[in-house]
């Protein structure tokens, strides 16, 4: 199948590092060897799939609001920053991606095992919880890869300037961009541009099944 945000062909399969200490995740895995997308799971209710196939199904649970103090502490700016990061990149999604899988909805995963090894090196990722996994064919899949590393220099702006370049930020993320520079405040006020760098990652609304799983069965 074809990405729905560049024009190529989605991997054959992918890795996924899982979380075996979250219940959930754990049980999901062990049990049926597979991984489903939030929306995925909802799309055999009717008046979901109809919004989900438009782009019009919202995944934002609670909308902020403007406080009456507008001087913000260092903790309350610590303490919003990632869900201030969800908001505007969903924001922005729904504006103008919005059949394009949501990060609040998505399943993530990377395409090959060497970004596997870079991310657990650089994040100190257990690189012995990845698995491999292929996606179920169905005609309502659907797969973005996004360059994570946007992300990452998100949650450094948000945190040391009160960032104003929302839509340049997604919008590049969004439409598949690799490297980003932003222009940021460093500790002593000096401006310093920041690049991004680039790790690919893919948002995916589906069904993964464990390719180990797979093979067990048919042993």
């Amino acid at each position: 199948m074809k990405l729905i945000n560049v024009d190529e062909q989605a991997p054959d399969e992918y890795f996924i590092f899982v979380n075996r200490l979250n219940p959930l995740t754990r049980n999901n895995f062990d049990l049926t060897g597979t991984f489903t997308s939030a929306a995925f799971g909802l799309c055999a209710n009717k008046d979901f799939i109809i919004k989900y196939i438009e782009g019009t199904a919202t995944y934002v649970p609670f909308q902020p609001y403007s406080p009456d103090c507008t001087f913000i502490s260092p903790y309350t700016l610590k303490a919003i920053n990632d869900y201030r990061i969800e908001y505007d990149a969903e924001y922005v999604r729904m504006q103008r991606f919005k059949t394009y899988p949501s990060r609040l909805s998505a399943t993530f995963a990377f395409g090959d095992y060497e970004s596997c090894e870079l991310v657990a090196k650089q994040y100190g990722w257990d690189i012995s919880t990845v698995k491999r996994f292929t996606l179920v064919d169905t005609p309502i899949n659907r797969v973005a890869r996004v360059n994570m590393e946007h992300v990452s220099l998100g949650r450094h702006a948000y945190y040391v300037s009160s960032f104003q370049s929302q839509e340049e930020l997604w919008g590049a993320y969004w439409s598949g961009v690799g490297d980003i520079k932003i222009q940021l405040p460093s500790a002593t006020f000096e401006q310093i541009i920041y690049s991004s760098g680039v790790v690919w990652e893919y948002l995916i609304e589906g069904c993964l099944k464990s390719v180990e799983h797979m093979h067990n069965n048919e042993l």
